[in-house]
């Protein structure tokens, strides 16, 4: 038998691979076809991603400016608004925390009050000392109990005045109560709260303002118009909370506070439960408070137990409905951009009709043209989207820096962000590609 006879036949690729490999080099056609579109009109390829690039950075620098049409505005409305909750999430919950997780706060008032509930809360009485008696004798689950009571004052050392500090009065169950901890020195003890000592501990803003570079245990401070106090204790630093610096405060006794700047501001009492029995401790609490004032069980309260998540209840509310504003107003003018897309498109298939109806006598798919314009629609937005998330991210970090309003950029946000711009592509290029495939050729040579 020959040599030729014993060869075997050729073996034919299976189809499926022929399709997709002829695919792939139709889809780096028309991508090749697209960039080859948008250099030849750089004019109007430019002031559509300046218009884009434009909208996406003004959206996301909160706003700055009026709303200017592009197709990443929608998106990066979206974009802004959940770099600055998670942002603010973050910052609300690590500041919530300085509250202590398990405390609880014993006040005439309800945190988050406003509108006409105003009235009814500031007509409640105070909690008074008798209150707080009550809930150290009655009580059995709290793991610590502490007044807490403060005003605004000015503090005086060596001719030098610092306005505006946080002045508390309190008793020796306060470091229990709230978390603080002391870096020199010691704390206000019973004693100093039978006798009304002139003790007092100074936040270390306090330490800066007077005692660079000295001791300032031993030294005296006036608080207010005539009281001095000896200093005691220096806290560790605290940081600011809810933008407002911790560290501007000096705690006195409560028997030294209430000599020196009256009785009539009402307490807060802060309980802390054990872990994991907030609730009971909370009821257990309430019914003290309700024996203690002679409340029938029919009555009202006229006090309030308020707890951290409380609070986090209310930021969430305000957050949510922030988000569906946002999100509104984000797809609202993702449309308008988009709408602004596809008429240049439509445009770019009015002027390039001629060139449409050659390629399509030539032997070109209708397919081939409708990826072509798809390409190019999809490109305009991710160019225009990844430059304005770009410009945003750095807008967001000095943002961040400068200012109280914190924004965290998430990675995935930006990919999202990206991935909805080409996805608005898609959709505002796919009428204007249709359009330009269904032409028929002799119609399009003909066309002037």
């Amino acid at each position: 038998m020959s040599e030729v006879a014993l060869q075997a036949p050729p073996l034919e690729a299976p189809a499926w691979t022929v399709r997709l490999r002829r695919g792939w080099t139709g889809r780096l056609d028309d991508l090749r076809l697209a960039l080859d579109s948008l250099s030849s009109h750089k004019l109007r390829s430019g002031l559509t991603l300046l218009g884009i690039v434009i909208g996406v950075f003004t959206v996301v620098a909160m706003r700055a400016l009026l709303t200017i049409s592009g197709i990443a505005i929608g998106i990066m409305t979206v974009i802004l608004i959940f770099m600055v909750q998670s942002g603010m999430s973050a910052s609300f919950a690590r500041q919530l925390s300085t509250l202590g997780p398990n405390t609880l706060f014993v006040h005439k008032w309800k945190w988050g009050v406003s509108g006409s509930d105003w009235w009814k809360y500031k007509n409640r009485p105070h909690v008074t000392m008798l209150d707080l008696r009550a809930l150290q004798q009655n009580t059995t689950l709290p793991v610590a109990i502490a007044p807490l009571v403060n005003t605004l004052a000015t503090v005086s050392h060596a001719g030098k005045d610092v306005k505006g500090v946080d002045v508390r009065g309190t008793t020796d169950g306060y470091l229990d109560a709230t978390g603080w901890q002391i870096r020199r020195g010691r704390f206000i003890t019973a004693l100093d709260q039978e006798i009304g000592a002139n003790a007092c501990i100074i936040g270390a803003d306090i330490e800066d303002a007077f005692f660079k570079g000295q001791e300032p245990l031993g030294q005296q401070v006036r608080v207010g118009p005539n009281m001095r106090c000896d200093i005691v204790g220096i806290f560790a630093r605290k940081g600011n909370a809810f933008g407002q610096t911790q560290d501007l405060r000096v705690v006195l006794p409560l028997s030294s506070f209430i000599r020196t700047f009256g009785s009539k501001r009402g307490l807060v009492v802060a309980v802390v439960a054990p872990e994991g029995k907030v609730r009971e401790t909370e009821g257990e609490v309430t019914a003290v408070m309700r024996n203690a004032r002679h409340l029938a069980p029919d009555q009202e309260e006229n006090f309030s137990v308020n707890r951290q998540d409380k609070l986090l209840e209310g930021f969430e509310q305000m957050m949510k409905a922030t988000n569906i504003t946002g999100i509104l107003v984000g797809i609202i003018t993702a449309i308008v951009a988009g709408i602004g897309i596809m008429n240049i498109l439509l445009v770019s298939v009015k002027e390039r009709t001629r060139e449409i109806g050659i390629r399509r006598a030539v032997g070109a798919r209708r397919a081939t043209i409708l990826w072509q314009f798809l390409c190019e629609a999809v490109m305009v937005a991710l160019v225009g989207g990844a430059v304005g998330i770009a410009l945003a991210s750095g807008a967001a970090s000095i943002i961040d820096l400068i200012s109280p309003l914190p924004a965290r950029v998430d990675p995935r946000v930006m990919l999202g962000g990206v991935i909805g711009s080409a996805v608005l592509g898609v959709g505002f290029g796919l009428w204007p590609a249709l359009t330009a495939a269904m032409l028929q050729p002799v119609e399009a040579l003909r066309y002037e």
